[in-house]
């Protein structure tokens, strides 16, 4: 159950953090000459604690990953004095199973094996509210969205949409909660800067698909710096003059680069990662406060790059590619 000692959660996050692997660590597997030898650099850097090479052989490298990091999270959940707040890191989860589970509904399927387990809502329940459509369980944030959508379904089916109005409703939530709370802190500008980056995403999107402009707003998300009116105001101006526009709050210059980057290379993942390398900035700056939950989402975030990182190298290795390391390790 969760602790309600910050030193003693601290104090074992401390440890568990500098077991965790580094930079130069991670670039050594990266750069082996093959998928064993990154292998053996793997198990020699301590991950997988007493796993032989023979032991990760016979399984897929993968399990191995996710295992870690259920364990990982498993602890956190065990530590966090302030489960609450902790909890909204984990949500991203919780909607990748709800769109999963709602998908495989709607295409008369069991839904794959690829639902996140350790978040907020159970497997189970959300698999009882989606399937049998009763939402009451759910916070009413979820809940109002799930009714709305079913609605919508009975006409339409677009997946697009869905999608992204469950996005709009973990925000909504996180909202109630950081309100409630009145947290002003780190988690605070974590989340702002996360549904302005997505939201000036969201706008170059809409161009994309040749929406109209009335159907961008209702799939902003909610707690930005950055006003919906702006972004609605913004819709038609020209690329190359968005990146001004949207240079506003405290993250508006990192935006700026980003769309600035993206007319230049017309890669829009440039996004992706220009917002999460500003998110771990937000989390390095309270890695090491122990009067904040941020170490503890450091580690519970960290872990997370982690298993992103190996998955992309060793997916890389096994289809012979060339290893392409997100920004922390890169």
């Amino acid at each position: 159950m969760p602790q309600s000692s910050y030193e003693y959660a601290m104090g074992r996050i401390s440890v568990l953090t500098k077991k965790m692997l580094d930079e130069a660590q991670v670039r050594r597997i990266a750069e082996a000459t093959d998928e064993a030898e990154a292998l053996t650099f793997l198990l020699e850097a301590g991950y997988g604690g007493n796993s032989s090479s023979s032991q990760y052989q016979n399984r897929e490298i993968d399990c191995v990953i996710r295992d870690e990091l259920q364990a990982a999270r498993k602890i956190v959940w065990e530590l966090t004095p302030e489960p609450e707040l902790t909890s909204l890191f984990f949500l991203k989860d919780d909607i990748h199973n709800m769109k999963t589970l709602l998908k495989a509904r709607l295409l008369g399927t069991e839904a794959p094996d690829i639902l996140m387990e350790g978040s907020v809502f159970s497997i189970t329940l959300l698999q009882e509210c989606i399937n049998n459509k009763e939402y009451e369980r759910l916070p009413a944030a979820f809940k109002d969205t799930f009714v709305k959508i079913e609605a919508e379904l009975e006409q339409k089916v677009d997946p697009l949409r869905f999608s992204a109005q469950l996005d709009c409703a973990m925000f909504r939530y996180i909202n109630d909660v950081l309100n409630q709370r009145k947290e002003y802190g780190f988690v605070r500008r974590y989340f702002s800067l996360s549904a302005d980056f997505q939201n000036a995403r969201s706008v170059i999107r809409a161009r994309l698909l040749h929406w109209e402009q009335e159907k961008l707003g209702p799939l902003l998300l909610p707690g930005g710096e950055i006003a919906h009116d702006v972004f609605l105001d913004v819709f038609d101006t020209p690329l190359e003059q968005l990146g001004v526009e949207l240079n506003r709050g405290a993250y508006g210059r990192l935006i700026f680069k980003a769309i600035e980057d993206y007319v230049a290379t017309g890669d829009a993942s440039v996004f992706k990662r220009s917002m999460e390398a500003a998110q771990m900035n937000v989390l390095r700056a309270v890695k090491w406060d122990i009067f904040t939950l941020g170490p503890i989402v450091w580690y519970l975030l960290g872990r997370e790059a982690e298993a992103k990182a190996l998955r992309l190298i060793f997916g890389a290795k096994k289809s012979g590619f060339e290893v392409e390391l997100p920004e922390l390790y890169a």
